[in-house]
């Protein structure tokens, strides 16, 4: 396989392949993951790496929505 088989396998429309999410999308996964994370501190053991992993996706959700850190820390009600 060449770089060229590379690049059109890539780029044929192929259903395999993530596509870039729209904006809706990402917000509707956001606030999913908001209040997940919301649910997992109000419960009384402590779940450190399910914590750690939500709170990294909903960082770079917000990244990628734009929104500060300060935003990103209401929004989880921190």
């Amino acid at each position: 396989m060449t770089n060229s088989d590379i690049l059109r396998a890539t780029y044929d429309g192929s259903p395999n392949l993530e596509h870039i999410r729209n904006p809706s999308e990402i917000n509707a996964r956001y606030q999913k993951s908001c209040s997940d994370y919301k649910a997992l501190m109000r419960q009384r053991v402590d779940p450190r790496e399910q914590r750690v992993m939500l709170y990294a996706e909903i960082r770079v959700l917000a990244w990628i929505l734009g929104k500060s850190d300060s935003q990103m820390q209401k929004d989880m009600g921190a």
